[in-house]
């Protein structure tokens, strides 16, 4: 298992940042009803911590994928937006009516070129009934980062990671067998970006730390005794030749 790093955050601020970056270090700032001012989000990225991470969630009226080419306008808010948060993703989140057909990828593909560095990375998050294998083409054909549910779905290939954990059904909290599929679907990642959309967001990012961090002492343990027994057979192929040259003595 690669060194994980693990970024934790939910889906809209609640309270003032310096109380929330106690126990978060990653933030998504919706564009609902439309993006924030800049004046705003200036000021949440001055009071910030190191290291925290933001990321934009871009509004409907563009991830519709409606008619004709992103409204232009709009799209210059967002940039806007992005840059003076200093986003680490900008999120496209497409709604079910935008399933799989040539003419969503088009229109994606250009919403996705028109927003094209406004953020350090674009994350995308479909709905609709599109299979495992289209989103993955899609997602890798427009260098897009595959947003998915890791408690449900298995994690697209990739060593940067972004999960939903969203708050349906039985998932409402986050049970044990759910904390352990996502371990183990991150087994792969080297980053991993959490949005905990279940109750108990801070006690299940606590139990997610602990889960992934005794898979990570694990996986280098396992990776010592490997190593180990190497040497152990390097020994032994050693301790051979020796003896063929005493007989040949």
């Amino acid at each position: 298992m690669p060194s994980l790093r693990l970024h934790f955050g939910l889906p809209r601020l609640n309270g003032r940042l310096p109380e929330y970056q106690k126990s978060f270090d990653f933030l998504e700032v919706p564009c609902e009803p439309a993006p924030p001012t800049v004046k705003h989000l200036a000021r949440l990225r001055r009071e910030a911590k190191a290291g925290f991470q933001f990321g934009l969630v871009a509004g409907k009226a563009l991830t519709e994928l409606g008619s004709g080419s992103p409204d232009a306008a709009l799209v210059e808010a967002t940039r806007r937006a992005a840059e003076a948060l200093g986003a680490r993703w900008l999120l496209l989140r497409t709604p079910a009516s935008a399933g799989p057909s040539a003419r969503t990828r088009t229109k994606l593909a250009r919403l996705a070129e028109a927003l094209s560095g406004a953020a350090e990375g674009l994350a995308w998050e479909p709905r609709g009934m599109w299979t495992d294998e289209e989103l993955v083409t899609v997602a890798s054909e427009l260098g897009l980062t595959l947003v998915r549910d890791l408690a449900e779905q298995d994690a697209p290939p990739a060593a940067v990671a972004y999960t939903r954990l969203l708050a349906l059904g039985r998932n409402t909290r986050l049970g044990s067998g759910a904390i352990e599929r996502v371990t183990d679907r991150l087994a792969e990642a080297e980053e991993a970006y959490i949005v905990i959309e279940a109750d108990g967001a801070r006690g299940v990012a606590k139990r997610l730390r602990t889960s992934l961090g005794e898979a990570q002492a694990d996986a280098e343990a396992l990776g010592d005794d490997e190593e180990d027994a190497d040497l152990d057979d390097d020994d032994e192929g050693s301790d051979e030749d020796l003896g063929d040259e005493l007989d040949e003595e």
